[in-house]
């Protein structure tokens, strides 16, 4: 739900509710206006429509002149900070990414379980489905794998050399690697490696 109005809600609705709704105040005030008009007037001072907008907007500033010199705290719900979001804009700041999951003390790759999330330098990368044995890809004997589910944007699927693996957190279940998160495609690994993919391993070329 958080991806959703991150990514959605914040940048695309709520814009979209913002204007609709001033377009409404702004066509309810102009078709008001356009009703008090009257034809073959345009020279007149007492044109009622000019009269009716000049009273809306006093009536909108002393209105708000007046609530602003009004002692704290007797204005009942006015009086409330009200602001949309999940925090108070005052809040401190919070602890960034990194500090939340370099907590505790470090652990080993033998740590590293199911459940445990991966992160590249950029953030999240994926969730750790199962470990799998040392594999040779791309003529490479590498140690082992951690088959990886992507989130944010990331390969569904990602079979991540434990040998990419910087530190691990046993305490967060974290896993930090020592790449960014779209170098993933650049290194194959999303792509099973050569000996477990289900057709003849490539041929070594002679250079």
């Amino acid at each position: 739900m958080d991806y959703i109005k991150r990514h959605l809600i914040d940048p695309f609705i709520m814009p979209i509710v913002f204007f609709g709704i001033l377009g409404v105040i702004i066509v309810t005030v102009g078709e008001s206006l356009l009703s008090l008009f009257v034809p073959g007037e345009v020279d007149r001072l007492d044109r009622p429509e000019l009269w009716f907008a000049l009273g809306l907007a006093s009536l909108i500033l002393f209105g708000f002149a007046f609530l602003y010199t009004r002692p704290e705290g007797t204005l009942g719900p006015v009086d409330r900070e009200v602001a949309l979001g999940r925090r108070s804009i005052f809040d401190h700041d919070r602890p960034t990414e990194d500090a939340i999951v370099r907590r505790g003390a470090p652990g080993t790759i033998a740590d590293i379980q199911p459940g445990y999330t991966v992160y590249a330098g950029n953030g999240p990368l994926g969730i750790v489905k199962g470990m799998l044995p040392g594999a040779t890809d791309f003529g490479k004997q590498f140690a082992g794998f951690m088959y990886v589910e992507g989130v944010k944007g990331a390969s569904d699927e990602l079979w991540i050399p434990i040998e990419a693996v910087m530190s691990v957190y046993p305490e967060t279940q974290s896993a930090l690697l020592a790449i960014k998160g779209d170098e993933t495609d650049y290194f194959g690994w999303n792509q099973p490696p050569e000996s477990m993919r289900r057709r003849p391993a490539r041929r070594s070329e002679s250079i």
